[in-house]
């Protein structure tokens, strides 16, 4: 792709009369892009004036027949998939326009990237505050890392959509009373960087289980090589005849067939009724995993910990309005009831997570086996009164709302048993 942006910018520079068909969304992206190469254009060109600006960054916005004869490059940042290519293109062929470039997705995808990144190290890269370019995070997301008096750099992950949506303009909006650590560590006790600059030699050797989930409907095959503690697990097995590991979700006690609405939560049933007793026993997923060197698992002991999650994710709105844009808000309201029914103790811990804006993200975990059979007991009590109220109901879904709902329990879990955990943080390893 860089070898398509080099050309793109290749041809850009040998012009002079340059101008960018559109006057919306990717037009605007390819003008600042190049407005970064110190690319000048001329315009804006456009099928029909009455729907759009006059003009934009102080730049004409004009019809394909009032374009100057002199004009030597059109760009057209509108992808053959797009609903208006066919129409746009023969626009522009009816009108004789010569020299036009045609932008593909790859390269607009770059340029999306390319503007966020600036725009984000503007608002972030401030004080303590920097964003991190070479931790690995799935595409559309950051790192934000802040630095502690001590030296540590503490890590939370943000969708690059939220700097859009919110309008936000500077990290002291962002956090205008507290830091990013302050506010995080008064919800969830010690932020524990892992693995830890120190530790301590302990010779106590400890057994690990990992399962990481696979499914017959995964988008990619899983071609990366997995450390030797981790363990693949099949989810949704019951719905397939393909084998893709040895052990499935549907073997012993176990939910498999509600795969479709629990999602990775079938494996953790699966572990929570089958998998054989381990010092620590976790959950990752054939995308998701923990970014952890080989050895570094050994250090969970050395470093004391209970529980370890990754990198908290960051919103800037609370988990509750962050919630309600992938599920309907009546799952997080049914969760909550049943958690006050059930667990009343859970009940203040459940409200406040809500109001939050940090949790961690994707169910991935892994906790000391003793912890983890208190966890699988709290959160499938919750999902099942869940369920059993939208059976009443007699509703039948295919969202995947549980796997949301368990993403809130967990948050729920530690934020309630902050005080009597050590939780670690560690990055997340993302395959695309």
């Amino acid at each position: 792709m860089l070898f398509d942006m080099e050309e793109l910018i290749a041809v850009c520079k040998k012009q002079e009369n340059i101008y960018i068909y559109g006057a919306g969304r990717n037009a605007s992206r390819v003008y600042l892009y190049l407005q970064k190469q110190e690319i000048r254009i001329k315009g804006f060109l456009v099928s029909d004036i009455s729907k759009n600006p006059a003009t934009l960054f102080g730049h004409a916005v004009i019809t394909v027949d009032m374009l100057p004869e002199q004009t030597q490059q059109v760009l057209v940042p509108v992808i053959a998939a797009d609903r208006t290519y066919k129409e746009i293109f023969e626009h522009l062929v009816s009108h004789r326009i010569c020299n036009v470039y045609f932008l593909v997705k790859e390269q607009l995808e770059f340029i999306k990237r390319d503007l966020a990144l600036q725009r984000i190290k503007e608002i972030f890269d401030k004080d303590i505050y920097h964003i991190g370019e070479n931790i690995p995070v799935e595409a559309e997301h950051h790192i934000l890392i802040m630095e502690g008096k001590a030296g540590d750099k503490y890590h939370w992950r943000f969708r690059n959509a939220m700097i859009d949506e919110q309008a936000i303009n500077s990290i002291s909006a962002v956090f205008p009373d507290k830091s990013a650590l302050e506010e995080f560590e008064e919800q969830y006790g010690r932020y524990h960087v892992f693995p830890a600059k120190k530790t301590i030699n302990v010779f106590q050797q400890n057994s690990y289980s990992v399962y990481m989930v696979c499914s017959h409907v995964d988008k990619i095959e899983m071609k990366n090589e997995v450390p030797s503690w981790i363990i693949q697990i099949q989810v949704g097995a019951v719905f397939t005849d393909r084998n893709l590991c040895e052990i499935k979700d549907n073997t012993g006690e176990n939910i498999s067939e509600r795969n479709r609405i629990y999602s990775e939560g079938t494996a953790f049933y699966w572990m929570w009724k089958n998998a054989p007793r381990t010092d620590y026993i976790g959950l990752c997923h054939y995308r998701r995993h923990f970014n952890l060197e080989e050895n570094e698992i050994e250090e969970l002991t050395a470093d004391g910990l209970d529980v370890l999650v990754t990198s908290p994710t960051f919103v800037n709105e609370t988990i509750g309005a962050f919630f309600s844009t992938l599920t309907p808000e009546s799952d997080m309201k049914t969760m909550q009831e049943a958690i006050g029914r059930l667990y009343p103790e859970y009940i203040s811990a459940a409200e406040k997570f809500m109001a939050s804006r940090f949790f961690p993200p994707c169910n991935l975990f892994i906790m000391k086996y003793d912890i983890f059979l208190e966890y699988a007991e709290f959160v499938f009590s919750i999902t099942f009164e869940v369920e059993q109220f939208y059976n009443r109901l007699g509703f039948c879904r295919r969202d995947r709302y549980m796997g949301y709902t368990i993403e809130c329990l967990l948050g729920i879990f530690l934020m309630k048993n902050k005080e009597r955990l050590k939780i670690g943080y560690t990055d997340m390893k993302f395959y695309s």
